[in-house]
């Protein structure tokens, strides 16, 4: 065993290294669904936001602060890697929205509804549905660049739609308890409400009148962020035990 390296599920270095790589991941994701689906009217406003999944997830699992820091300094460097993001638009669209309301705010909610973070699952559905959660996130992937190599990124919604109607599908397997996943998408409805609310305001920071940034940016990024993060709600049921065994979170 290396030196310095957790020696235990309890070990809060745990967190600590799952918080950095969440961190890099939203930011390698987001950057590519940046360029692969960005809006054609606002860049970084990507029509299908995949990271919203994950910042659910690190929300949930690392608690507000740690979801804060994943989420939104992820975003914001994949803003910068993406189209050299750094100013006042992508501080709010990025680095806030997806700190505070696509991973904080989550967080808290789960917390206060005390919705357990399996959503009640059976133990026995996970594995099977985890891998058609991979086999789905490679499919939206490809149909995202398919889109951009066939130049046609401004049909950026078909992805978002792809996991619309192949999610139900692909993971009907995966018993959940009905009331902890309608408590676990009225969360996803709030903090997407309010991650597409601060888009409008990033989005009116560049000159946009408010009815222009609603159209143009804010019903896009409301839809392609909901979408991803019910698939998030999957994935959380599907990866809760493991990451608890292994101290990424603790009860």
């Amino acid at each position: 065993m290396k030196k310095n390296m957790p020696i235990n599920a309890r070990d809060p270095r745990i967190r600590n290294y799952a918080t950095v790589v969440f961190t890099v991941t939203i930011a390698i994701v987001g950057a590519l669904m940046m360029v692969l689906t960005s809006s054609p009217t606002m860049k970084g406003a990507a029509f299908v936001w995949l990271p919203a999944a994950l910042q659910l997830i690190a929300g949930v699992w690392l608690g507000p602060t740690r979801g804060l820091i994943a989420g939104g300094v992820g975003a914001y460097a994949a803003g910068i890697i993406a189209y050299q993001g750094w100013g006042l638009p992508d501080i709010i669209m990025n680095l806030i929205a997806g700190g505070l309301a696509n991973a904080a705010l989550p967080a808290l909610l789960f917390r206060w509804l005390k919705i357990p973070f399996d959503l009640g699952g059976k133990p026995s559905d996970f594995r099977p549905a985890a891998i058609r959660i991979t086999i789905l996130l490679v499919l939206v992937l490809m149909i995202a660049i398919v889109l951009k190599s066939l130049g046609l990124g401004a049909w950026g919604y078909l992805p978002s739609l792809a996991l619309l109607l192949f999610a139900p599908v692909v993971l009907k397997g995966l018993r959940l308890d009905k009331r902890s996943f309608i408590l676990a998408f009225l969360v996803c409805i709030i903090a997407c409400l309010t991650s597409a609310g601060l888009g409008v305001v990033g989005a009116m920071t560049t000159g946009q009148t408010l009815v222009v940034a609603i159209l143009q940016t804010g019903i896009g990024w409301f839809f392609g962020d909901t979408v991803s993060c019910v698939l998030g709600l999957y994935m959380l049921a599907s990866f809760t035990e493991r990451a608890r065994k292994r101290g990424i979170w603790r009860e």
